[in-house]
Order: structure tokens, then sequence, then C-alpha cells
């Protein structure tokens, strides 16, 4: 191990024990978890609460984390929060990112907030029924105007392995052009592989490997088509 890498994850992990006490604070609904940025596919450092999402300790970075990575929101942000996320079980997550930086400003990790709202949107379903059977429509509908709130759902991926994370990010941006790889044209595959490089998949090891099988070409061909997208 570096002296960089070293230094980058004992600096990292100081925050390991913050994960079980804001773990147990705020309660099981809501999953805290810890990444580190210096080994993308076992990003996950400690986690709590691991029933929200079923990852363990070793798990990669998520869809979500990755973009973040490639966008260099934490340049300009020390924080994001506020975003809802969608698990695979449909539940609705209210989530939160801590960026971890160096003296430099640069990134070596995210503490990460995703809090379970299922039964509060539950109760709340069941609240609107109660005040539209009463009569209170019209009341409802005008406050919902006035406020013009409408928060985005992004589905991020949770995933519990790199080659899950790879292949489901993969398969997400194949299943979007509702097109065969068999029947793509190079250049429909090169737009695809520009999709996958701007959402970072190609910070992963093997990446390539997966992304040649899904697009039915050879190894190199992907590379080529890598080369040409990033120039």
């Amino acid at each position: 191990m570096s002296a960089e890498v070293y230094s980058q994850t004992l600096s990292i992990n100081n925050y390991i024990p913050l994960v079980a006490f804001l773990g147990s604070f705020i309660g099981e609904n809501c999953e805290v978890v810890l990444h580190g940025t210096a080994n993308k596919e076992k990003s996950v450092l400690a986690i709590a609460n691991s029933h929200i999402s079923g990852r363990s300790i070793g798990a990669p970075l998520t869809d979500l984390a990755l973009k973040f990575l490639v966008d260099g929101v934490y340049k300009n942000h020390d924080w994001m929060m506020g975003y809802t996320t969608e698990a695979r079980n449909g539940h609705i997550l209210h989530s939160a990112t801590y960026f971890i930086k160096d003296a430099e400003g640069e990134l070596l990790g995210m503490l990460c907030l995703n809090m379970d709202t299922s039964d509060i949107l539950a109760v709340r379903e069941m609240i609107n029924k109660v005040i539209s059977s009463a009569g209170f429509e019209k009341q409802v509908d005008k406050e919902e105007c006035v406020s013009g709130r409408q928060e985005e759902v992004h589905r991020e991926t949770f995933p519990k392995s790199m080659e899950d994370l790879t292949e489901s990010l993969i398969a997400q941006v194949v299943s979007d052009t509702n097109i065969l790889p068999e029947r793509m044209t190079s250049d429909e595959k090169i737009e695809i592989v520009s999709t996958l490089n701007d959402r970072g998949v190609f910070m992963l090891k093997g990446a390539i490997k997966v992304v040649a099988k899904h697009l039915a070409v050879s190894e190199a061909t992907a590379y080529r088509y890598l080369h040409k997208v990033s120039g």
C-alpha cells in the first residue's frame, strides 16, 4: 500500500465510529454508509442498518456516487442533501451525502444517509384518503399548488459487488436504446460507450470486459470505442 493510499485510508477510518453512532441514534429506518474512494470496487468501509439496501462491508460505490465523482460536485459543495432515491425493492429513500475531503479538496470518501420513508408515505396516503372522504380535496389541491414542490426521484443501484454494479449500469443503458446489441450499428455502440463513460463505468476495474460482452464486441473493439469517446 502506497503512503498516499495509506494516508487516505487512515483519514477515512477516523469516520468509522460515526457510522454505528448515527445508525443507533437515528434508528433502524435509516441506513448509514461510509464509502472510501481509494477502492471503488470495495468502497463500503462501514455500514449501519444494512437491511435498507442489503449491502455489507466491501460493497462497491453506487451508480449515483459514481456520478458525483464524474461530475465533480464535491468540488463546489460539502454535501448533497434532500434528494430522493428509489431502492430496488421500490421503497422511497430520503438521502443525503457528506463529502469527506482532504486539505487540498480531493475527495477521500462519502458519508451517506438513506432514510426509508415508505412507512411515512403510507401514513400520508391514509391521511389523504381521510381528507378526501371528508370533502377537503379542493383545499388540499390549493395548498399543493401554492407550495409547488416536486421532488425528483433517482433510481439508485445499491450493489453488493462490483460485477453487480457494472452489469446493472450497462443493462440500464443498453435497455434504454430498445435495440438488441446484435442489431446495433458501430455508431450506436459508440454512443452507449460514451454514456457509460459519462456515468463513470470505466472507473471500475474489469468494466471493459463486461461492456464488450453486453455489446457483443471484442474487448479490443470496446477499448477502441472508449478511446474514441474519451479523446
